[in-house]
């Protein structure tokens, strides 16, 4: 599924390398100029994640092992593992234990207890207080005492059977709660982010796909970007990337039980939902090197003022002056002033605050609120639509190749998969602007998609934990690797400022 680069050779994998490195033979760098991660960090995960699921989970919960079993020791991965515990709830039915038991009798209805008075015994003072002594002699019941254990056999008898469940979980998957997929796939990806250098964060902006003038809502849980070398410009949160993305969907259900898989409704709107957010991670990175447009810049609507020109010197004042008579409540011509008691809490407040706060405040510009006509005279563009901390680049491109490969971590249920989509890049111009000056190419056409996929990998599996790890190790591998030649810096480039309806 990972295209191979000859001209760009990459280290070996930490699961393939059985040399040593040494003062001759360092470790290989990445594009940033890092050396790769070494072997022994990727076996510490691998190790952790081959645990029995039992003992890793009592071991997060702080729970005694089981009899018979040692303490295991969980540092890279206890993030990933608590939240697999609370995945367990829901999911996990290796423990389920399905049996029938005897309903519990309903209680006595007041009434009948009171009929039934009669025929019950009655203890004197002195054996409610305990003098009765065994020695003493047989105690004699009456008829009714006796014959009351036999009719209550007959009943126990008689009553329904009712299912029970013991297990691990509380709930069906349906039930869990979206959160708890979302934390878990990101700290497992973030065990092989951290070791190349990458964080693991979520979209500041909601994310939409750019389609000429319409924006569609895609699902993007979180992205994966890397850290840049310089420290300060590392401390202030700006990233680099992103690097590849994941999306992890609540959707339990997909066809119905007559349909063949891969073709119910479900199955293929869930394909779209993949399919379009990789194709903003692709409008994403394809973004380096160019000057953001933000909406409606250049057009007159954010050039020009209200009314065609005119002027336009407020609201109230146009109503008074042009009302025809019309009277105006005072609540609008009065400004709100603030009472006795507000002023004194106010002083009050300002005693305590920050320094620096209270030095904004004694601006009176710094933190006025605009007021609603205020707003309304403000000419600018659209909100941007682009990340301010993240510095849009295409790690692992080829720069000689017009595509760009995406990858995608996708999870359902408690299953992860891993995705490539192969894009062109006059393939994204046209979908975001409608049109594209970028040449055609020969070989693979520029307007298909391909797209690629793994196997659902199980993550209470200890197998598929395994090989999910090293499916996302060797995606940082290889997407982080030396793909740009000595000398190569992005050029900006002006995106089109007239965009076709």
């Amino acid at each position: 599924m990972i295209p191979e680069d000859n001209s760009h050779p990459s280290a070996p994998l930490p699961w393939e390398d059985t040399t040593e490195p040494t003062e001759d033979n360092p470790r290989p760098l990445m594009d940033n100029g890092a050396p790769y991660p070494s072997k022994e960090r990727y076996e510490v995960l691998e190790k952790e994640l081959a645990l029995d699921n039992d003992d890793a989970f009592r071991e997060v919960a702080r729970l005694p092992p089981r009899e018979g079993h040692s303490r295991v020791r969980v540092t890279q991965s206890r993030k990933f593992w608590t939240g697999l515990e609370r995945m367990a709830q829901y999911w996990d039915t290796s423990l389920d234990n399905y049996f029938e038991r005897p309903a519990t009798p309903d209680p006595t209805p007041p009434s009948e207890m009171e009929r039934a008075e009669d025929g019950t015994i009655q203890m004197d003072a002195q054996e409610s207080k305990g003098t009765y002594s065994l020695t003493d002699g047989e105690m004699e019941l009456d008829e009714a005492q006796t014959a009351a254990p036999l009719n209550n056999g007959i009943v126990g008898e008689q009553r329904p059977s009712v299912p029970v469940y013991t297990g691990r979980r509380i709930g069906n998957g349906a039930e869990m709660p979206d959160e708890m997929r979302d934390e878990t796939i990101r700290a497992f990806v973030e065990m092989a982010a951290w070791p190349f250098g990458c964080q693991v964060t979520v979209p500041t902006l909601q994310p939409r796909l750019t389609t000429k003038n319409l924006l569609f809502p895609v699902r993007q849980t979180f992205q994966s970007s890397r850290s840049p070398r310089d420290r300060q410009i590392a401390r202030s949160g700006m990233l680099e990337g992103p690097v590849l993305i994941s999306q992890c969907r609540p959707e339990t259900s997909f066809r119905a039980a007559d349909k063949a898989p891969g073709t119910g409704i479900g199955d293929v709107s869930d394909l779209f939902r993949e399919v379009g957010g990789m194709l903003l991670a692709a409008q994403e990175r394809a973004r380096e090197g160019a000057v953001e447009k933000r909406p409606g810049e250049g057009k007159w609507w954010t050039m020009q003022p209200r009314f065609g020109g005119a002027p336009n010197d407020g609201i109230l004042d146009d109503l008074v002056n042009h009302g025809h008579g019309m009277s105006l409540p005072d609540s609008m011509m009065e400004e709100s002033t603030p009472s006795a008691q507000e002023a004194g809490s106010a002083s009050k407040r300002q005693r305590f605050e920050h320094p620096f706060v209270t030095s904004l405040s004694r601006r009176p510009s710094a933190m006025r609120r605009l007021t609603t006509g205020e707003k309304w005279k403000i000419l600018q563009p659209g909100p941007s639509l682009w990340d301010k901390r993240m510095s849009y680049l295409q790690i692992g491109k080829v720069q000689e190749s017009p595509f760009d490969d995406i990858y995608m971590i996708s999870s359902i249920n408690h299953h992860v998969s891993i995705l490539h989509l192969r894009v062109h890049r006059r393939y994204l111009d046209i979908l975001t602007n409608g049109e594209s000056t970028f040449p055609t190419t020969e070989g693979e056409p520029w307007h298909v998609l391909k797209l690629q996929r793994t196997r659902w990998y199980d993550l209470f599996d200890t197998n598929d934990r395994i090989e999910a790890l090293k499916g996302v190790w060797q995606l940082f591998h290889h997407q982080l690797r030396q793909a740009r030649r000595e000398g190569d810096v992005p050029v900006p480039i002006e995106l089109p400022l007239e965009r076709p309806l």
